[in-house]
């Protein structure tokens, strides 16, 4: 299907039937459904929310058995049937996901896949090289490294693949499932003495994957993707004589299908929130609230020619997170600032919106200031 066409697709046309867990549910049952359906992400309802549960999660899992999905999952935003596909894959290349779950209201229709969208954007012959998506130059660990770095780097750096190398050959590729699958039980792990920190402590290639899947970096799109769904991966290492140029992944597939000045969403303030916190959810509705302020305050100040938000957070000694955001606007003629502080970031970008109400009814006597208001900050 023609790019442009599918980015203003509804999603409601591509859902897939899909069974919820329970926020009850152990931690071994999502693995044993993430090893039947080759899927690294499984979806919790609870209540009028939804949750997800990512193999990235599982990473820092010490008992499987006793833990319960709800100390592990997030929640996240539904997609409606009628969002477009744009929309679905800014979301999915954003948070680093490849679902989403679609509601109709509450009436849960099933799950948009990024498998789907690209099947659908690449069901025609592309001739475009792989290089111009691919992630160049990929974090890799050497062979003979421990299990316990490779976990490290996918839970800093939100990956789930990592090339192993030989010299500057490509040997191996450990993955996120395989560390975690290698989680479960078996007879010779039950022995006494033997620890899931211990099961770190063994070299990366004895988590390999049997079967490397790569592609030259002269393959078209289709060729590579044709590779990803035959060896039902989620990933293609790209080389050049064996040596690693880039890694591609279904979240690089994505760019393909964001939104874009031409899909005539042009941007006519550039916006940039630093620090967005990890859990989708809250990431969201600090982004919408921002994006809020920031078009009221437009109406105001048509000459704004930026507008930002640093948003830091720690915990207090009663170990309650305590969020911190800084707001900068900048216009043509002056500068604005704005800080606020509070345990709940929404509460927080609420005092951010009634600030810019304020400061908007105070505009007239504002007209001709072109310094920074001391008064903005709080």
């Amino acid at each position: 299907m023609q790019a442009q066409k599918l980015k203003n697709l509804e999603v409601g046309e591509l859902v897939k039937k899909y069974d919820m867990l329970s926020p009850s549910d152990p931690i071994s049952r999502v693995i044993g459904r993430m090893r039947e359906s080759v899927s690294l992400e499984a979806f919790v309802e609870d209540n009028d929310r939804t949750a997800i549960v990512t193999i990235r999660d599982l990473l820092n899992v010490k008992n499987i058995t006793s833990t319960k999905l709800l100390n592990v999952m997030h929640f996240l935003p539904r997609m409606a049937p009628k969002s477009s596909v744009a929309e679905a894959a800014a979301f999915m290349y954003e948070h680093r996901i490849r679902s989403l779950p679609v509601y109709d209201d509450s009436d849960f229709k099933g799950v948009v896949t990024a498998r789907v969208l690209v099947e659908q954007l690449l069901d025609n012959e592309n001739s475009a090289k792989i290089g111009s998506i691919m992630t160049p130059g990929p974090i890799c660990v050497s062979k003979g490294d421990e299990v316990s770095k490779a976990r490290r780097l996918m839970i800093k750096r939100k990956i789930d693949q990592i090339p192993i190398l030989d010299g500057s050959k490509l040997d191996g590729v450990i993955t996120s499932h395989s560390i975690v699958f290698n989680l479960t039980p078996s007879t010779d792990r039950l022995m006494k003495g033997v620890s899931i920190t211990q099961r770190f402590d063994v070299p990366v290639e004895d988590y390999s994957s049997p079967d490397v899947t790569s592609n030259d970096i002269k393959d078209s799109l289709n060729r590579v993707f044709t590779n990803v769904l035959s060896s039902k991966s989620q990933y293609s290492v790209i080389t050049n004589f064996d040596e690693v140029q880039g890694i591609v992944t279904y979240r690089d597939f994505m760019r393909l299908l964001m939104p874009s000045e031409g899909d005539g969403r042009k941007e006519t303030v550039p916006m940039y929130i630093i620090g967005l916190p990890e859990d989708p959810l809250e990431a969201e509705l600090a982004r919408e609230k921002f994006t809020r302020v920031v078009n009221f305050l437009k109406r105001s100040h048509p000459d704004m020619t930026e507008a930002r938000a640093i948003i830091k957070s720690g915990k207090t000694k009663a170990s309650k997170p305590r969020y911190e955001v800084q707001i900068l606007i900048r216009t043509a003629r002056e500068q604005f600032n704005y800080s606020g502080v509070g345990f709940s970031l929404a509460e927080v970008f609420d005092n951010i919106s009634a600030w810019a109400k304020r400061h908007v009814n105070k505009g007239d006597a504002r007209k001709n200031r072109t310094r920074s208001d001391p008064g903005m900050y709080a």
